[in-house]
């Protein structure tokens, strides 16, 4: 992972798998992290009927 220095917060556009695992791993390392997702639940493509 890139080295982020400054103490803005990481925009993670999508929770899916990929969305919830790069937001997860941020805030382990103390980065402000926000995740957004279109939908009212998050999963992304794991969830389709």
């Amino acid at each position: 992972m890139a080295d982020i220095t400054e103490d803005k917060p990481v925009v993670v556009i999508g929770g899916g798998p990929a969305g919830l695992t790069a937001g997860y791993l941020l805030a382990k390392r103390d980065k402000p992290v926000v995740v957004l997702e279109a939908s009212d639940q998050v999963g992304g493509l794991a969830r389709t009927e």
